[in-house]
């Protein structure tokens, strides 16, 4: 029967773990709807599933710790947290792995690749003396490729040999979500008996590179291509990326392309290896034929 200690320990522990990571899972998409729209909802959901497992693999032990403090045997304190709901189910913790690497390639598909490229036209250029000017929208899709794949190839190396679970998987999401928008798409005054794929997948993958404007027929861009571009097509080019780079992290071919020279120099010998190959030595050198 569960005495006073452990009801308390659980309702803080309610208190401390779930009740924040529920608020992480509603919380989440609730601001990625308001300030970015309604486009990549997954991935708003994602990225609170993704802080939700982040936080009970943090909030967790130190709950369990604060349990045991008081007296409470680590393997009861473990049982506890599963009966009581604290432990994140054995079942489905690999959803907050495929979240956490599914997010982290969005983002930096579709934020981080963008802030870097903004980083270097306003604080790096001006560093080596090369002229610089304040980065906008066309700057992005000029370097459409280049900021979609880079920064995830090294987020995806870096994240994955820290969490490695499912960090080559993160391409997955990003996959279906483009192979959902290029079966819906249709082109204006094309019929739906003859359709024209090579038209289809030029409208994604050619990337525009330029911003439409706010005046009469958007300066000549079609600000729904763009949307598509910068939405579906840069996280699926930057979960490509990033599954690269958590492959080339679980192989380690980074290290091995710029590690040592192919040449390893031999081991050094301790002194006892050293002895006790004289010995062996001196033995073999002894003649054998010798009969008194």
């Amino acid at each position: 029967m569960e005495n006073a200690l452990t009801r308390r320990a659980v309702l803080f522990g309610h208190l401390e773990l779930t009740v924040p990571a529920i608020a992480g899972i509603l919380l989440v998409p609730f601001f990625g709807l308001r300030m970015f729209g309604p486009s990549p909802f997954l991935y708003y959901l994602l990225a609170g599933i993704a802080l939700a497992w982040q936080w009970y693999s943090v909030a967790e032990p130190s709950w369990k710790k604060r349990l045991v403090g008081k007296g409470v045997p680590q393997e009861e304190a473990d049982n506890l947290a599963h009966r009581a709901g604290l432990a994140w189910p054995a079942g489905i913790a690999g959803t907050g792995s495929f979240a956490l690497h599914t997010t982290a390639a969005a983002i930096c598909g579709t934020h981080f690749g963008p802030w870097l490229l903004s980083r270097r036209y306003a604080s790096i250029l001006p560093l080596f003396g090369m002229s610089s000017h304040t980065p906008t929208g066309n700057d992005w899709l000029q370097n459409f490729e280049m900021v979609s794949t880079v920064p995830a190839f090294v987020v995806g190396y870096l994240v994955s040999r820290r969490f490695g679970r499912l960090a080559t998987y993160a391409w997955i999401l990003p996959t279906l979500i483009l192979t959902y928008e290029l079966l819906k798409f249709t082109e204006p005054q094309v019929s739906v008996l003859a359709p024209h794929s090579s038209t289809r997948f030029q409208y994604f993958f050619v990337i525009q590179r330029t911003m439409p404007t706010f005046t009469p027929g958007f300066g000549g861009v079609d600000p729904i291509r763009v949307a598509l571009q910068t939405s579906a097509v840069a996280p699926f080019y930057a979960g490509l990326s990033y599954t690269a780079g958590a492959l080339a992290a679980k192989h380690d071919l980074l290290k091995r392309i710029f590690g040592g020279s192919p040449m390893q120099p031999e081991p050094e010998m301790t002194q006892t290896e050293k002895r006790a190959e004289g010995s062996v030595a001196d033995e073999s050198e002894k003649p054998v034929h010798e009969l008194d």
